[in-house]
């Protein structure tokens, strides 16, 4: 019988020793897939800081444009191309209705 309890004793070694290599394995791929998920969550953070960064260009180039637009001196050209004029005291008449007090 020292036999057989050997050859037992070498199969639940054997058995151990796989279900530790299985644990490991598993460890080892939990290990490596959390990397990959985490390299991936990275590039989406790179991807969503070059799409503001852009954005935040954008914003700012619209900003120039609307105070270039809104500028008085912009205001000006576009009232004369409608024919507006500057106001000219001199051009300015007043009419005087008798009776009327103010």
């Amino acid at each position: 019988m020292p036999w057989t309890e050997r050859g037992h004793r070498r199969g639940g070694g054997i058995a151990l020793l796989i279900a530790v290599g299985v644990v490991a394995a598993g460890l080892v791929f939990l290990y490596l897939w959390q990397g990959a998920i985490l390299s991936g969550l990275r590039a989406e953070r790179a991807k969503a800081i070059l799409a503001l960064a852009e954005l935040e260009r954008v914003r700012l180039d619209l900003a120039y444009q609307v105070d270039r637009a809104y500028s008085l001196d912009e205001i000006a050209r576009r009232a004369r191309a409608l024919g507006m004029i500057p106001f000219d005291e001199e051009r300015t008449r007043y009419l005087v209705v008798e009776g009327e007090s103010h």
